[in-house]
């Protein structure tokens, strides 16, 4: 029995999720196996391996309080999640198909930091950007996932939709 297309498609987004967030939960296992709390490793003279942990959200907002608001922040990941899959379930049909790529980066995204803050009720961060003495918030795989599926999404919104 042949397999329609858009099945194929659907399997080769779930795949492509389900490697971002194995890639990200496994680099996070790593840096904990590997690092203490606060330790710095030098990669190159603009990045550092950094462990820390990210009771907030993004840039650490959020992050006062971290017990009373993980719960809220879990709560808020997982409607957000269920929201962006729906979506894509919703444009599932093929021309609709590359619509779901951006949603597929920030679903894996969301994903890998929602696996961390509901287990350990905070998200590790590890990759440390910097110029001299000015650094870039600490962020992760899942965080660069978020931010690539931000680009493409805004990419194709503009330069797509436009037709």
């Amino acid at each position: 029995m042949k397999i329609p297309l858009i099945y194929n498609r659907i399997l080769i987004l779930f795949f492509f999720i389900a490697n971002i967030i194995i890639l990200d939960q496994v680099s996070k296992k790593w840096i904990i196996n590997n690092l203490l709390l606060h330790e710095k490793k030098p990669l190159i003279s603009i990045m550092n391996i950094f462990y820390v942990r990210n009771y907030g959200t993004a840039f650490n907002f959020f992050s006062n309080n971290p017990g009373e608001k993980n719960y809220i922040l879990c709560l808020i990941s997982s409607i957000a999640i269920l929201i962006i899959l729906k979506t894509m379930y919703n444009n599932t049909t093929i021309e609709n198909f590359f619509y779901n790529i951006p949603s597929a980066f920030i679903i894996s995204g969301a994903i890998g930091n929602f696996i961390d803050r509901c287990y350990l009720g905070y998200v590790i961060d590890f990759i440390d950007f910097h110029i001299n003495n000015w650094h870039f918030a600490t962020f992760n795989i899942a965080d660069v996932s978020i931010f690539i599926g931000s680009v493409l999404f805004i990419y194709h919104n503009k330069y797509f939709l436009k037709n």
